[in-house]
């Protein structure tokens, strides 16, 4: 795209019953959902059509790939555990242009993915990224629809990650080719692209200028490029210009979604949001919170849903980076009144008939 929009992107509300479902399916309170991402609850019941930002489908779409453990959101047989994106930006950082972090890229995700789905492609004037997702391994009862509308939200993301590490990604897009075989129905979300889009063909390409993706570029700090760092970059640029992600997102919406991806310590947490620990809890204080309340919340909701997917209590307190895990069973105990054990076990009567 050349330049970010200067107007929010929407998409129908009809795009959210496939991952509203799936909450539901997992057990998810849906208004708490959106409550905690500062969204009306009103959003669960529209399935009608009417608009929906898609700056908000992606706010949806991260909280759920983190609840659900699963970065595809269940598109994929073979999950993405979270951290699978932050994995894949952690390995960017030798490149030298924007060519070699694609390739990176590429690279990465076929190894999460366990096939050779991403591909990079040197042309005469162009660079292309390829994803052909013709025998990836989708989950069964996948509408073409969903795909269709998955894959070029992935574009989307692609591109947003490609921004993160530099600006010059920006301008360097000149052309599309998807697999949607025309560009009738709810196709709002292609509203990102100013480059053209070709439809119909037989895999995913994303052409980019070959002068601008081979310029050597200054990298980033890696500790900048995170999968936090990149949902703010796709919410910022999606939304617009004049809608920054901070506007449409409350600091301790923030704050747990990064305390659900492992980033547990306070000053790490202020480090990815590029402010100081004291303007953080600055900021949560008018919220009516803290870090160490939030913390607790989102690592008590984790151990919970860890352990009624009986996984060992400790492996559940090392997923949650507990020293050891009667340090765990002591906060668990804390927070809840019972112990790990005794909190499973009282789980499974209720369930018994």
């Amino acid at each position: 795209m050349n330049g970010q929009p200067d107007h929010p992107i929407s998409v129908s509300s009809a795009r959210l019953k496939p991952l509203l479902d799936q909450a539901r399916l997992a057990g998810l309170d849906i208004g708490d959902l959106l409550k905690s991402l500062d969204l009306p609850p009103s959003l669960s019941f529209k399935s009608n059509g009417a608009p929906i930002s898609l700056a908000d489908y992606y706010r949806i779409q991260n909280r759920l790939s983190i609840l659900f453990g699963d970065e595809t959101l269940h598109l994929s047989s073979r999950q993405l555990l979270p951290g699978s994106t932050d994995f894949v930006l952690q390995h960017v950082g030798d490149c030298k242009s924007l060519y070699d972090v694609m390739g990176v890229i590429a690279n990465s995700y076929n190894l999460l993915h366990g096939g050779q789905y991403n591909s990079v492609a040197k042309k005469r004037t162009a660079i292309e990224y390829i994803i052909d997702d013709r025998h990836f391994p989708y989950v069964a009862n996948q509408t073409h629809e969903n795909i269709y509308f998955s894959i070029e939200c992935i574009l989307i993301f692609l591109h947003c990650m490609l921004m993160l590490v530099s600006k010059e990604a920006d301008t360097a897009i000149t052309q599309l080719h998807l697999r949607r075989p025309s560009p009738g129905g709810d196709c709002d979300h292609l509203g990102y692209w100013d480059a053209p889009i070709k439809f119909g063909s037989e895999f995913y390409r994303v052409s980019f200028s070959r002068e601008i993706v081979m310029k050597p570029i200054s990298m980033p700090a890696l500790a900048s490029l995170t999968s936090n760092a990149l949902y703010q970059k796709i919410v910022d640029v999606v939304a617009g210009q004049r809608a920054k992600f901070q506007d449409l997102t409350s600091t301790s919406t923030l704050v747990r979604d990064a305390l659900a991806r492992g980033v547990v310590e306070q000053p790490d947490v202020a480090a990815q949001m590029g402010i100081s620990v004291a303007t953080l809890r600055r900021r949560l204080d008018q919220e009516g919170t803290s870090f160490r309340w939030l913390r607790r919340e989102v690592l008590n909701d984790m151990a919970k849903r860890l352990l009624l997917e009986n996984q060992p209590v400790a492996d559940v307190s090392e997923k949650l980076g507990f020293s050891e895990f009667r340090a765990f069973n002591r906060a668990f105990k804390d927070w809840n009144g019972v112990t790990p054990k005794s909190y499973v076990s009282e789980a499974e009567k209720a369930q018994k008939p």
